[in-house]
């Protein structure tokens, strides 16, 4: 064997330096990439992400719950300017749950939603974001005295659309509270599905019609479920209270805890704005102004019922439900976006659930789960306690109500969003 010469020696002891810097280099690169993945979903110590469906989540592993392809559809809408926000204002149900309630949405829906929390300083709606990250969400809208108090409802709906308007300038915004849950995947859909305009009018949620309607026909769109504004006509809103639009003011006390019937007013009698059908082709509905339970049994308060009532007056006829609330699988459209009285534990379930049968989809997206497992799952996530579900809310059915788990296990594979379906 030849002998190297000194200076080959030394150019080969080089070679080697500069490979094992290199390596380094790469191995450094990709370590921070990982760790820069999991700080940015919100949970270092969710760094790997659940796929198989045979382990069963835990009830506080809510942000692991995403497939590969999700998490780094994520990434990418998270920090950016959003397509939309979710504006949640205070909640008059239970407030002092409310702190809970918004922790539960942070680690679930909130970021991907783009949630903005409306918030009264020194009140049972005060909150403390654990997040400081101003390029990510949620974000805090904070609302003095001197500019509404909490009974001040149409003064603070006023606010928090101008402020949106003026702060985030998205195209939508979706004006829900915090006792809503929001599937984001699904709000997306949603938008574009309709292929709606920023640019033209929009008032899109769950419709109902007042009683003793003395303005002429018209309907308004749950706040519970939640409704749309584009940003056309949250700017020729702003505009109408400027100027103190006659039918955009009011000084009846009772409408200061329901600001949206005079916001429906100011829309139809001052701008010309009408609430739409957002139903899918099969008339089943997207938002939802009840838990998933009580929805799925049909089993809603019999004044949310009647305010379906005459509704093809407003939205047109309808030849096969007639605008009445349905049960079992015509409840809820493969694409509903928000189901409302979830307290905080049920929004941790849900949240779970919904995104563990999602990552048993395979390319098809075919489910791989049983209806056993899907089943087994959700008496395991599920908040047993009443104080736990809530007041407004169903406990789940019991063993022997075989029809129900079987609308309720259906509707969970029907409403899991897709795997190509994405945030936005």
């Amino acid at each position: 064997m030849t002998k190297k010469t000194k200076s080959e020696r030394g150019s080969s002891r080089k070679i080697v330096f500069y490979v094992a810097i290199s390596s380094l280099f790469l191995l450094f690169g990709f370590l921070y990439n990982v760790l820069f993945t999991a700080l940015e979903n919100g949970d270092s110590t969710n760094i790997g992400i659940q796929t198989n469906h045979k382990q069963i989540l835990g009830k506080d592993s809510a942000m692991s719950a995403f497939s590969d392809t999700n998490a780094k559809h994520t990434l990418q809408h998270i920090s950016a300017n959003p397509k939309y926000v979710t504006v949640l204002l205070p909640s008059v149900v239970n407030p002092k749950g409310r702190s809970k309630r918004l922790d539960s949405i942070s680690k679930t829906w909130g970021p991907f939603a783009h949630a903005i929390y409306v918030t009264h300083p020194g009140t049972d709606s005060d909150y403390t974001l654990q997040n400081t990250d101003s390029n990510s969400f949620p974000k805090l809208m904070l609302i003095e005295p001197h500019i509404a108090t909490e009974e001040d409802g149409v003064a603070r709906l006023k606010y928090v659309i101008s402020q949106v308007y003026q702060q985030y300038n998205p195209d939508f915004a979706f004006f829900a509270n915090d006792h809503t849950f929001i599937i984001p995947q699904h709000l997306c859909s949603f938008l574009e599905s309709h292929n709606f305009d920023p640019e033209e009018h929009l008032y899109a949620g769950h419709a109902l019609r007042p009683k003793n309607q003395k303005k002429g026909k018209y309907a308004f769109n749950s706040g519970a479920s939640g409704y749309f504004l584009s940003r056309k006509t949250m700017k020729e809103l702003i505009d109408a209270w400027e100027r103190h639009d006659e039918h955009c003011e009011s000084t009846r006390k009772w409408l200061q805890g329901n600001p949206g019937l005079l916001t429906a007013e100011c829309l139809k009698h001052g701008m010309g704005v009408d609430v739409i059908d957002t139903r899918d082709e099969a008339k089943r509905h997207v938002f939802h102004a009840f838990g998933i339970v009580r929805v799925v049994k049909n089993e809603m308060d019999a004044w949310y019922k009647t305010k379906h009532e005459d509704l093809a007056e407003i939205l047109g006829e309808d030849n096969v439900f007639h605008h009445e609330l349905q049960s079992g699988v015509n409840c809820c459209s493969p694409m509903t976006a928000s189901f409302h009285y979830v307290e905080w534990k049920e929004t941790l379930a849900l949240w779970n659930i919904l995104n563990h049968v999602t990552n048993s989809r395979d390319s098809y997206n075919n489910i791989a789960m049983s209806d056993d497992e899907i089943k087994t799952l959700i008496n395991e996530q599920w908040p047993i306690e009443k104080k736990d579900v809530g007041g407004y809310a169903h406990n789940l059915p019991i063993e022997k109500k075989t029809n129900v788990w079987n609308d309720l296990i259906q509707v969970i594979k029907m409403i899991s969003p897709l795997q190509q379906e994405g945030f936005c």
